[in-house]
């Protein structure tokens, strides 16, 4: 699904005024103003659920939020098709009178849209579904000992949360990324802090599937986006999500530093010694040349599937098994009270 959300929109047709949440405004040490800036305006959607919009010119608009929670109230399941989320959420603010004036009025359409809009940020989400909350904490304590982004070096190391039991790759907890990065966290911790909608909050069906959901967070930043022509809202389709998600998931791995004797015994001598000396702790990147460095680190990452760019744990990984050999999680598909909440959520 898509969660949150991050772009520009250039209207066709002018705004009637401006929208923002209020200024912020810089003066000088002779109180001589120096520079005016619009706030974002914080706009509620379904269940208190916030997004943020501005326009500081009258022909753009700025948009960022969880789109997906803004539209229900939740995020546990949603939209996979941008386009229609966006144009879902701008039909919503429409209502809300945010514009002063209908999208019609403003040239925007559908069609239009796709072709207006510029993202900068784009999370691609879903849920892997456990046994048990247990498992869904063994599986993220086995990430943050042993987990990895492939091709990333250090970049690729996991960053355990400081608060609440979560790991990310690619950037540190609260980071913006401009790139790509991958965050795993427990939903059901999750929601005990960000509270779900009143009305389905004491659901014990619902808390249940939740306590057993292990999100995984696929966040797409600008310069990713540009990188690969996503930018333009019109280069999404319905499939894109998957893909993206499909393919940052297939870079994940756990480092396979266990003792692999046979793997060992087939390295040439000069790779065995470097392994040698990665298992010792010692600093490869001080010790050998830069272009020996990344040729052996990728013959060894090849052979044995071991990276050395990233420091040997300093738990022993022999009593680390792989994360789908521990437990088994499969794709939290819609479930089958998915409707039973929906229609609580629009009946309050």
């Amino acid at each position: 699904m898509i969660d949150w959300v991050t772009c520009r929109i250039g209207l066709p047709s002018p705004l009637p005024r401006p929208i923002h949440g209020g200024k912020f405004v810089s003066v000088d040490e002779d109180d001589n103003v120096q520079i005016i800036t619009p706030k974002k305006k914080k706009v509620t959607g379904s269940h208190e659920a916030v997004a943020t919009v501005r326009a500081p010119g009258l022909y753009e608009l700025e948009l960022s939020g969880n789109l997906v929670k803004f539209l229900q109230g939740h995020n546990l399941w949603g939209v996979t098709d941008l386009p229609v989320l966006l144009w879902s959420v701008l039909k919503r603010m429409e209502s809300l009178g945010l514009f002063g004036c209908s999208l019609d009025a403003l040239g925007l359409t559908p069609a239009i849209l796709v072709h207006c809009t510029s993202l900068s940020r784009v999370d691609c989400t879903t849920m892997l579904l456990a046994e048990s909350l247990a498992h869904v904490r063994a599986a993220l304590r086995s990430l943050a000992v042993g987990g990895r982004l492939r091709d990333r070096g250090k970049s690729g190391l996991p960053h355990p949360w400081e608060k609440g039991e979560g790991v990310s790759f690619g950037s540190k907890p609260g980071k913006s990324a401009q790139h790509r990065s991958i965050t795993f966290y427990s939903k059901g911790l999750d929601v005990r802090e960000h509270k779900l909608p009143e009305a389905i909050a004491g659901d014990g069906q619902l808390i249940d599937w939740v306590n057993r959901c292990l999100r995984v967070e696929v966040r797409l930043g600008a310069k990713y986006l540009a990188k690969r022509g996503l930018r333009s809202l019109s280069a999404w389709t319905a499939s894109t999500v998957f893909e993206q998600w499909d393919e940052m998931m297939a870079r994940m791995d756990m480092n396979g530093s266990d003792e692999q004797p046979a793997a060992l015994a087939s390295l040439p001598a000069h790779l065995r010694l470097t392994y040698a000396a990665w298992v010792s702790g010692e600093d490869l990147r001080s010790i050998l040349s830069k272009p020996t460095y990344y040729r052996q680190r990728q013959a060894i990452l090849k052979a044995i599937d071991v990276d050395i760019a990233i420091p040997r744990p300093s738990e022993p990984t022999a009593q680390i098994v792989p994360l789908n050999r521990i437990i088994e999680l499969r794709p939290a598909s819609r479930p089958d009270f998915a409707e039973r909440i929906d229609r609580a959520l629009a009946a309050a």
